[in-house]
């Protein structure tokens, strides 16, 4: 593996980038260690956080924290570690706790049902936003400093993988989730019982995955066949967000299934279990080279 080097280096300033590589990899440790605080504060332990949430989502949020603490803190402290040891293969995992928090701490921040559902989430605004304000910071000095030579394989092929994983994902959140309610919101047909239950934070949900997640994937992929210069850099931050994030859908299913929610469809739960599989592993390969010792 090689060992990170910042762009414009200069011999008479290797402390101050000694200091910003601490300064990434501590911010690292302490995002994913804010996203466990913040598991055990909400519903899946302590239920200090009561988010103004119905029922159906408080499930969700249950599966939601389960995973932060089995999956985002343990790629944020590994990540954390690598930056320290000043290895390149740290700064592109940062990507994955980073972009899992900047999607899901907006819809603690916005989603709640303020008004009408009784809760306390409030409180602990300050909190959230200063997790999303270390979730951003991560991502855009990472992005900053990850050099394209890092981005193994430089094939041709390679980015031809890594664009038709970038349009199914697109594809997937467009046609498989999206596609049944915006007929229904732009036909003015009765809405699903999770929109109708917490309106706000499911046309925040639409908002980043038709605003940002399938517009950032379809650039990327774009750009990767394409050759341009950031591509492989913007195709690393994507996959890096469905590395987890649908394996989190599938688990907020799983627990609705569980607890006997009304509103939990076991066929909606295995699809997205097998859709989380399928990218999750699909992330997994596709970051696998960038560990490979380079001889």
């Amino acid at each position: 593996m090689t060992h990170i080097t910042t762009r414009g280096h200069r011999r008479g300033v290797p402390h101050a980038e000694l200091i910003s590589h601490r300064v990434l990899a501590s911010s690292t440790a302490l995002l994913g260690i804010g996203l466990a605080a913040n598991s055990l504060l909400g519903p899946l332990v302590t239920g200090t956080i009561r988010y103004r949430f119905s029922t159906t989502l408080i499930n969700q949020g249950i599966g939601l924290d389960a995973v932060a603490i089995a999956a985002v803190l343990p790629v944020a402290i590994v990540a954390s570690i690598l930056i320290w040891r000043r290895n390149h293969c740290g700064l592109v995992l940062a990507f994955i706790p980073a972009t899992f928090a900047a999607y899901m701490l907006p819809q603690y921040l916005i989603g709640p049902e303020y008004i009408r559902i009784a809760g306390n989430n409030e409180r602990f605004f300050p909190f959230h936003v200063v997790l999303f304000v270390v979730a951003v910071g991560v991502m855009l000095a990472a992005w900053q400093v990850i050099e394209d030579e890092w981005l193994l394989p430089h094939s041709r092929r390679s980015d031809r993988m890594r664009a038709l994983a970038l349009f199914g994902v697109a594809g997937f959140i467009l046609f498989g989730r999206w596609l049944p309610a915006l007929i229904d919101m732009v036909g003015g047909s009765r809405m699903n019982a999770e929109y109708l239950e917490n309106p706000t934070s499911y046309l925040l949900i639409g908002l980043l995955d038709l605003g940002v997640v399938v517009p950032a994937a379809v650039t990327a992929g774009v750009a990767l066949l394409r050759s341009v210069r950031w591509a492989r850099k913007a195709a690393f931050a994507v996959i890096a967000w469905f590395a987890l994030v649908p394996a989190s859908i599938a688990a907020m299913a799983i627990t609705m299934e569980i607890n006997g929610d009304p509103n939990a469809e076991p066929t909606v739960m295995w699809v997205f279990t097998v859709a989380a599989v399928i990218f999750t592993v699909g992330a997994a390969m596709l970051f696998r080279p960038l560990f490979v010792r380079r001889q």
